[in-house]
């Protein structure tokens, strides 16, 4: 072993499902939002994934609820309380992002195309949103 090769890329070993998740989430090009970030961490963890016509939003809240919708976008469109959305999912963080990591992408034969109003529930309200740090995060 190359003792000055420095640090591996790559996450490290030994993780729980939830954070290979959000490695996968990473992989795949998703931005990543921290709300109201203080000394203890974030209040509330969202991703969103950018094609031409929609974006792919998740919102982590705590570790038993997590949301996922696809929705248009447009300038103006708030992806984070967006008034339609092509598909939704509400669950635990681990079945909510398995779901998302599955949705066929836009154009896709088996992608959802039909807009519906947003449930009840999905969406950040704009008060709860700042302070933010945004980042991408790949290995």
């Amino acid at each position: 072993m190359n003792e000055r090769a420095g640090p591996t890329e790559g996450p490290p070993e030994n993780l729980s499902e939830l954070d290979l998740l959000m490695e996968q989430l990473g992989r795949a090009g998703y931005l990543f939002h921290a709300f109201q970030v203080d000394r203890q961490g974030p209040d509330l963890l969202a991703a969103t994934r950018q094609y031409v016509e929609c974006a792919d939003v998740v919102t982590l809240f705590d570790q038993t609820r997590a949301v996922a919708w696809r929705c248009p976008t447009g300038p103006a469109v708030d992806v984070f309380a967006p008034a339609q959305v092509y598909w939704s999912y509400a669950s635990s963080p681990v079945w909510t992002l398995r779901a998302l990591l599955t949705l066929a992408p836009p154009g896709h034969p088996e992608a959802p195309r039909d807009l519906a109003a947003t449930p009840s529930g999905l969406g950040l309200p704009v008060h709860g949103r700042l302070p933010v740090q945004v980042r991408r995060r790949r290995w």
